[in-house]
C-alpha cells in the first residue's frame, strides 16, 4: 500500500518541477509606452511601434509616452545571398 502511494507523490512532485510558469509579457515586445491620465489611476499601455502613434493616442485624452524598459530588439537577420552557379 505505501510503495503505490510513494510511487504517485514522486510523480506529482516531477510533473510539478516540469511546470514552467507563464509570462505576462506579450509574446511581441513594443518600444514605446503610454501613462493616461484617468481618475482612478495612471494605467500604462505598451504597445506602440513608435513615438508618433503613441502621441497620436493619448493626445485629447492626456497621458505621455515613453520607451519601453521591456522592450527587447529583435536581433537583425543577415541578409541572404543568393547562390552563385559556377559553370565549368
Amino acid at each position: 500500500m505505501r510503495l503505490p502511494i510513494l510511487s504517485l507523490f514522486v510523480i506529482a512532485a516531477a510533473l510539478v518541477g516540469e511546470i514552467q510558469t507563464a509570462s505576462a509579457q506579450s509574446p511581441t515586445s513594443y518600444p514605446w509606452c503610454a501613462r493616461y491620465y484617468v481618475r482612478d489611476g495612471s494605467p500604462t499601455g505598451c504597445y506602440f511601434t513608435s513615438y508618433e502613434t503613441c502621441r497620436a493616442t493619448v493626445s485629447g485624452i492626456g497621458g505621455l509616452c515613453f520607451q519601453s524598459p521591456y522592450y527587447h530588439a529583435t536581433p537583425a537577420k543577415a541578409a541572404v545571398q543568393p547562390r552563385r552557379h559556377l559553370r565549368g
